[in-house]
């Protein structure tokens, strides 16, 4: 576990749920802003929506950034159906007096994004998609080789996934471990990402949003991974959401490949894809355009 003193708890807002369980979330924009719940990448926390702040008062959108169960501060729950996540934000939508709203996911938080406009229908407005994981089909199907064997064996052998994933501990780490292994990370990916990662504001924020992901015992990461590389239970065709597609040409953790396949298996979405860009780097570059276009969907 992450040692509290050496961390101190970063900031957060607690809803006790019906079940008892107390996801945690991040209030970020102006308090009377169109409401946008942001659900965060794999190995990401509620944190990422820092990065979105300035963004957000000029759209004047409220964002509201939960923790997945077992990460951060949110309780963690029983079950890996990508399909339960909808009733939790459902729940915390209530609780906060919020009818209608926007999703968006970024990275690994995209099929969460699909899953819950799939099941509350007309309560959520618009979904935003920003450097987003495609359903697994789309994966399989297009992007480099290596990339879609990497998919092939993570559905084909859950064991061999589930015994990888054990070793991967995020609450054994440290912010220096964090750091280094971001720039690690960066010099492959290059481009704009390096760019982004080179900068000692962007460095710190993005490893505050890192390391608040093992702030429990990792489970809830470990199960993610295996939550999306299996089929999700619902059919994206039938999403009837106007959708976003944001995503970067150069993105080399999320190829644009399958991404192009998903857009147009979508009933109702806009696609735009950055030349120059890469994974992170959309994000926090083409902020005002993500959150201005969700703010303008009434």
């Amino acid at each position: 576990m992450l040692d509290a003193r050496a961390h101190p708890p970063e900031p957060a807002s607690l809803i006790t749920l019906k079940d008892g369980r107390t996801p945690a979330f991040l209030d970020v924009g102006p308090a009377d802003g169109a409401p946008v719940f942001h659900f965060h990448g794999h190995g990401s926390s509620r944190l990422e929506a820092l990065a979105l702040e300035q963004a957000a008062k000029k759209a004047r959108v409220r964002i509201i950034a939960p923790d997945r169960p077992g990460i951060g501060f949110s309780s963690p729950k029983n079950g890996d159906r990508l399909l339960d996540w909808p009733a939790d934000v459902a729940e915390i939508a209530d609780r906060l007096g919020v009818a209608r709203f926007a999703v968006q996911g970024m990275s690994a938080g995209g099929p969460y994004a699909l899953a819950t406009a799939h099941s509350l229908g007309t309560r959520v407005r618009a979904v935003s998609l920003v450097s987003a994981v495609p359903p697994p089909g789309f994966a399989l199907t297009a992007g480099p080789a290596l990339r879609r064997l990497a998919w092939f064996v993570a559905r084909a052998f859950p064991n061999y996934l589930r015994k990888r994933l054990r070793e991967f501990r995020p609450d054994h780490v440290s912010e220096a471990m964090v750091r280094a292994r971001m720039l690690r990370i960066a010099e492959w990916l290059g481009g704009e990402d390096l760019r982004l990662m080179k900068d000692p504001a962007q460095l710190e924020l993005l490893a505050r949003t890192m390391l608040e992901t093992g702030r429990q015992d990792g489970a809830g990461n470990r199960s993610e991974i295996e939550r999306l590389v299996k089929p999700w239970g619902f059919n994206i065709r039938k999403i009837n959401t106007q959708i976003f597609l944001f995503h970067g040409e150069e993105d080399r953790i999320m190829h644009a490949g399958p991404l192009r396949r998903m857009a147009k298996a979508l009933t109702h979405c806009r696609t735009v894809f950055y030349p120059g860009e890469g994974h992170f780097s959309v994000l926090v570059n083409r902020a005002d355009e993500i959150l201005g276009a969700l703010a303008g969907v009434t």
